[in-house]
C-alpha cells in the first residue's frame, strides 16, 4: 500500500468524482481509476459504488476514509515539524518613532522566532522586493489612502542643558524662546515639521544653527550648550542624560505615532498579529 493510493483514494472519496480527483493531483484520470482499483484489489473489498462515472463511498469506503484521514493527518504533521519553518516577513516603512524600532523589533522576533521584521527608514522604496506592509507614522496622515492605530501620545519638551537658566523652570513658554538657538531634525523629519509649526504658532521662526536626524548628536550638542531642542519626551528617555534637562512647555503639545497600512490591504494572520503585537507593546508607555 503506497502514500499516494491513500491522498488518491481520499481526494476521490471527498470530491464524489474520479475526474475531478485527477484535475486535483494534475495526473490523468485512468491513473486516478486504476490506482484506486489496486487499492481495492490490496484490500479485498471495493471502495465505491459505482454507476456509470458517477461513484460514491459504500459501507466499506466510509470506514477506511476515517482510518486514512486520521493517517495521513498524522503524516502531514510530521512533515511539516521536519521542514524548515517559513519565515514570517514582516516590512515597515520607518518615517518617525525610530528610537523604539530596535526594542519593538527584538521583542517581537523573541516572542515569534519565526518571524522576521525588515525596516527601513528614508524615501518609500520596496523592501526585499515588495511595498512595505507598515508604516511607522506620526500623525496627521491621509485617511483616505491608509488605516491606521494610534499607538502613543508623546508630549513634546524643551531640551535644555542642566546647568541653563531654563533647567530650573517647572515649565515654560515656547514664546519667550524666540531668540535662542536651535537644534533641530532635517527638513523632511515629521518632529522638523511639527517643531517648526509650534514656533511659528507662538509668532517667530526658529532660528536653527544645526540640523540632524540622531537624537545622540542632538544630546551631545546640547551638552555642549550649543542651543536647545524640541524633542519628545518618552522618545528621549531612552537616551537619557544627566546633562541635558526637559522642561514641560506652557501648551504641552503632543505628538502622536501611529502604525498605518494602506486601505487595499487586507491583513494576513502574521500582519494581525505584529499588529496586535505593537499595539499592547506600546501600552507601556501610556
Amino acid at each position: 500500500m503506497e502514500l499516494l493510493q491513500l491522498r488518491y483514494f481520499r481526494s476521490a472519496a471527498l470530491l464524489g468524482n474520479f475526474t475531478k480527483a485527477a484535475q486535483k493531483h494534475m495526473i490523468p484520470q485512468s491513473a486516478i481509476s486504476k490506482t484506486i482499483r489496486k487499492l481495492e484489489d490490496e484490500l479485498g473489498c471495493e471502495l465505491f459504488d459505482r454507476q456509470g462515472k458517477r461513484i460514491s463511498l459504500n459501507e466499506n469506503g466510509q470506514i477506511f476514509l476515517k482510518k486514512v484521514d486520521q493517517a495521513l493527518q498524522i503524516l502531514d504533521s510530521g512533515i511539516k515539524e521536519l521542514q524548515p519553518k517559513e519565515l514570517r516577513m514582516i516590512r515597515v516603512y520607518v518615517q518617525g518613532g525610530i528610537r523604539f524600532v530596535p526594542d519593538l523589533v527584538a521583542a517581537f522576533e523573541k516572542t515569534y522566532p519565526d518571524s522576521k521584521i525588515v525596516s527601513y527608514q528614508g524615501e518609500p522604496v520596496l523592501i526585499l522586493g515588495e511595498e512595505y506592509d507598515f508604516t511607522l507614522i506620526q500623525l496627521p496622515i491621509d485617511e483616505s489612502v491608509f488605516h491606521y492605530k494610534i499607538l502613543m501620545e508623546d508630549e513634546i519638551m524643551l531640551a535644555a542643558p542642566s546647568d541653563s537658566k531654563y533647567a530650573r523652570k517647572q515649565e515654560i513658554s515656547l514664546s519667550a524662546l524666540c531668540n535662542e538657538k536651535f537644534i533641530s531634525f532635517c527638513k523632511g523629519n515629521q518632529l522638523r515639521a511639527l517643531s517648526d509649526r509650534l514656533c511659528m504658532e507662538q509668532g517667530f521662526c526658529p532660528n536653527i544653527i544645526f540640523e540632524a536626524n540622531e537624537a545622540p548628536v542632538f544630546r551631545s550638542m546640547i551638552e555642549a550648550n550649543t542651543g536647545l531642542a524640541l524633542v519628545p519626551f518618552t522618545s528621549w528617555n531612552t537616551l537619557k542624560s544627566d546633562r541635558v534637562t526637559l522642561i514641560p512647555l506652557k501648551t504641552h503639545p503632543k505628538r502622536r505615532l501611529a502604525l498605518a497600512w494602506k486601505k487595499p490591504l487586507i491583513l494576513s494572520e502574521d500582519k494581525q498579529l505584529f499588529l496586535d503585537f505593537t499595539i499592547n507593546w506600546f501600552a507601556q508607555f501610556s
